[in-house]
């Protein structure tokens, strides 16, 4: 998990800030919500849920 910052920041492989998720760490918590479209919403996942959901994607769960 990166250090908790509690700053928005966008994947390193974002290309020229196109359409991509934004992250922001807390103590608490992991929010993600679209870059271009803030307002319209944010998830919110516990360091757990974050835990399981980068481990699948690891695994390839997320693959298409």
């Amino acid at each position: 998990m990166p250090l908790v910052t509690g700053e928005w920041f966008l994947p390193r492989r974002s290309w020229n800030n196109s359409y991509c998720v934004e992250t922001k760490f807390t103590k608490d918590a992991v929010y993600v919500r679209n870059n271009r479209r803030p307002d319209a919403g944010t998830a919110v996942f516990d360091h757990a849920e974050w835990a399981v959901f980068i481990a699948g994607v690891k695994d390839g769960d997320y693959d298409l």
